[in-house]
């Protein structure tokens, strides 16, 4: 019988009959460290990435492109030539789409002039074969909105100079717009309401007050107990009653 002072390392009486590699094996055994186990905490993506996002994303499907209106289809085509020189489309779904008749319908003036413009601006990103099509007879809105080339009636057709290169677009993104003009209009009520103040404290007599109103185009009636100019809802709202029985305008 064997003694627990007798035992090897481990408790295990075969230790000393055991060879260098049995020896090996049985140390990692016993000072493994057990592996850690770890988590992956998914990214938080922030609200302006997505915001980002939508902005940057074209979608290449037809149902979503072509019932756009003009004006739109005009900005997504904008986004849509920047994602193909970026790399993030591929030119060739982007070609079946602005060739297609559905997406030249309905372009008149400017915005087919700019589309055209925006396409001829970016003929490198596509084959030769499409880049012929694109700047011919055969694509609609080449026919109708290309420039002309006047010849002389001995020059033959094929000897006429190159077109001319087509002029930078430039492309309101709808959003960006809105925005701004909201911002604007904030800027001219307050400028406005700041007038309005300053004249109502003024010593200027009632009928000054009113031809100092009207001529800013806004209709503010001047009620001649108090000297202040009221617009029609506010007048309402301080005395009641309708239309009616506003004080006339000056």
């Amino acid at each position: 019988m064997v003694s627990k002072g007798d035992e090897g390392v481990g408790g295990d009486s075969r230790w000393g009959e055991q060879d260098k590699e049995e020896k090996k094996a049985r140390l990692e055994e016993m000072f493994m460290v057990p592996g850690e186990v770890t988590s992956r905490r998914k990214k938080k993506v922030s609200k302006e990435e997505v915001q980002q996002a939508k902005e940057e994303y074209v979608s290449l499907d037809w149902d979503d492109v072509f019932p756009k209106k003009p004006k739109d289809r005009l900005r997504w085509l904008y986004k849509a030539l920047q994602a193909a020189k970026e790399g993030k489309i591929k030119p060739g779904p982007l070609y079946d789409i602005i060739a297609h008749r559905k997406f030249v319908d309905g372009l008149k003036g400017h915005i087919a002039t700019d589309v055209l413009n925006l396409i001829r601006g970016n003929l490198s990103l596509f084959s030769a074969k499409q880049q012929k099509q694109l700047t011919s007879d055969n694509f609609e809105l080449f026919r109708k909105f290309a420039p002309i080339n006047v010849l002389d009636s001995d020059e033959d057709e094929a000897d006429a100079p190159p077109l001319p290169p087509p002029p930078e677009v430039v492309v309101d993104m709808k959003d960006k717009k809105k925005k701004g003009t909201n911002e604007e209009r904030r800027q001219r009520e307050e400028r406005q309401r700041e007038e309005d103040e300053a004249a109502a404290a003024s010593d200027e007599d009632v009928d000054t007050k009113r031809r100092r109103i009207l001529a800013r185009g806004i209709e503010r009636r001047v009620d001649p107990s108090d000297g202040q100019a009221y617009t029609l809802e506010e007048f309402i709202a301080e005395y009641g009653g309708g239309a009616e029985k506003t004080p006339p305008p000056g």
